[in-house]
């Protein structure tokens, strides 16, 4: 991720505090949420809802009758906006299976001088029902653990007693949560000095600089000696017992890719430097390719690898959204390494300030993605306040993913944190990261719970609702029972008949399903989600089913 917006962010979630209303919506306002949330079949306390609106009304009545006066209308009002926030809150529901990651950027990484330190950290994020932790260890091509690969940052040397990444693992998986610890691999803000006795580690921007616009130097991807320093820290990682392993920077600079090194190479194929090539020219999309080829085979090289160290280790990348932007501005062409099955997992980082901004771009993203990688949209915590946060959250919910992430954990503050709590996380969930076919029973067990639980509200009458839990239960059974290899120790890209075949009739069925689901009017929308969830993880276990062919880099 960009942590060139760490300052700014800070610097923007102060000031946006300073506009936040006494209450997120108006009396209005909640009533009609609250409709449209009965309307999308959501689990809520409306027990509790319904007493809050009766109280609000008679607040309202006495607010407005005038009859209030002095230091007793203030106080009305105070009850009456606090009154709105809490009921707000509620109408947000907490999912049973649903991912909540979070980055732990840097910064907050720095903070951490203790194994005491560390354990208070996950207390702390377990509080708010995160399940997926993903702590950067390793930047500026230092780790924050004591590495026999590279050196350790000089801060953590001297004030962390013990290993920092042993203690992460630990204490993490203590409280049954996922770590899946961050690598940057090729951009760096600091520690350049490292590289001076070898400039052919550096990529160069067409014009020979080091240093992009936001102050990074870029190692090159095409390197062999970095390419192989870096694999060898990521399988030393992955020997620690972590869950997963999340590749950041897993890219070009914009207008990178003319390093000593690198340009090389392009001109020992083709008779000239890369940096003749103008956009107007015959080469400049092979050009493209020629870049993106060295990140693609840096994804692949490492999936294998440390497969060889720890077969249970979950890979994902951290990619730009939207897309167009990774694959042309950057090499990052994550749809060439989800085609060729190199990785398990795509983290989004969608950082829009709106809501509407993130649920356009993630549609497109998953659009293009296609369901050949498990996909997680990212929100970027330091454009907005807690009730934006709040709506970006629903925004991805309302796609058929399965959770979301949030960056970062410097930008948790207690408004943030409140709203998690008391909001759409008030409630533990279960990962669907871990284990994605047993999470994709869980759904349409939930989805049957669901249609019991909201009959009063659904209009759907007792025949029809017990004719589809008949039909959910038995779905769900037939998932759990498919004898699909395990998860995520499988070669990608080894196929299997049998499993592709079997898979294809879960995915005939659920599709008959959705079709069915058109049938139930309004609750059929809600339904059709639930449903489009779990076939979204079944067509990518047959994606990793299917017979495997190379599909070329493109542009």
């Amino acid at each position: 991720m960009s942590r060139k917006f760490l300052s700014l962010g800070i610097v923007l979630l102060l000031v946006l505090s300073t506009f936040v209303s006494a209450a997120p919506v108006t009396f209005t306002q909640l009533k009609s949420r609250l409709k449209q949330r009965e309307a999308n079949l959501d689990i809520l306390d409306y027990d509790q809802i319904y007493a809050n609106i009766e109280k609000l009304t008679s607040l309202e009545e006495a607010i407005n009758s005038g009859e209030l006066k002095g230091s007793a209308l203030n106080e009305a009002k105070a009850e009456f906006d606090s009154l709105i926030e809490e009921t707000f809150l509620l109408t947000f529901e907490s999912l049973n299976n649903e991912t909540r990651a979070i980055w732990i950027d840097n910064i907050y990484m720095a903070k951490l001088r203790s194994r005491e330190d560390v354990a208070n950290m996950m207390d702390w994020l377990q509080s708010m029902n995160f399940n997926v932790i993903i702590p950067d260890v390793f930047n500026n091509f230092k780790a924050v653990y004591p590495s026999k690969v590279v050196p350790q940052h000089d801060h953590y040397y001297v004030f962390y007693r013990g290993n920092l990444l042993q203690d992460l693992v630990e204490e993490a998986h203590a409280r049954g949560m996922h770590l899946q610890p961050l690598v940057v691999l090729f951009g760096m803000d600091t520690g350049w000095d490292q590289f001076l006795d070898d400039l052919n580690a550096f990529d160069r921007d067409i014009d020979g600089k080091f240093v992009n616009i936001y102050g990074q130097a870029f190692l090159s991807p095409a390197y062999p000696p970095t390419r192989d320093t870096l694999v060898e820290l990521i399988k030393e990682i992955a020997s620690y017992g972590v869950d997963g392993i999340n590749l950041d920077y897993i890219r070009f600079s914009t207008g990178f890719g003319y390093g000593d090194y690198i340009s090389s190479i392009w001109e020992a194929f083709n008779g000239f430097k890369p940096h003749e090539i103008t956009e107007n020219s015959r080469f400049y999309t092979q050009f493209l390719e020629f870049k993106a080829q060295f990140v693609s085979s840096f994804v692949d090289r490492v999936v294998k690898e440390v497969q060889e160290v720890n077969p249970k280790v979950l890979i994902s990348a951290d990619v730009q959204s939207p897309h167009s932007w990774g694959k042309y501005e950057l090499a990052q062409d994550h749809k060439h390494w989800t085609n060729n099955r190199y990785l398990h997992s795509l983290l989004l980082m969608c950082y829009t300030y709106t809501a509407e901004e993130f649920s356009m771009h993630i549609k497109n993203d998953a659009d293009h993605i296609n369901n050949q990688a498990l996909t997680y949209p990212g929100m970027g915590l330091y454009n907005f306040d807690n009730k934006e946060y709040l709506r970006q959250i629903e925004a991805s919910r309302g796609q058929p993913f399965v959770g979301q992430v949030s960056f970062s954990a410097i930008h948790l503050g207690p408004d943030k944190e409140e709203y998690l709590k008391k909001g759409p996380y008030r409630s533990p969930a279960k990962n669907t990261i871990d284990d994605p076919q047993t999470s994709a029973a869980l759904i349409l067990e939930d989805l049957a719970l669901r249609l019991e639980l909201t009959k009063s509200i659904s209009g759907l009458d007792d025949l029809t609702i017990s004719t589809w839990q008949e039909m959910l239960h038995a779905k769900a059974d037939s998932i759990k029972n498919l004898d699909l290899r395990s998860w995520p120790d499988r070669n990608l890209q080894e196929p299997n008949a049998e499993e592709e075949a079997a898979l294809r009739k879960e995915i005939s069925e659920m599709q008959n399903l959705i079709k069915e689901a058109g049938n139930l009017g309004a609750p059929g929308k809600r339904v059709t989600l639930e449903l489009e969830r779990v076939l979204g993880i079944l067509l990518m276990f047959r994606h990793f089913a299917s017979n495997y062919s190379y599909v070329p880099v493109q542009y």
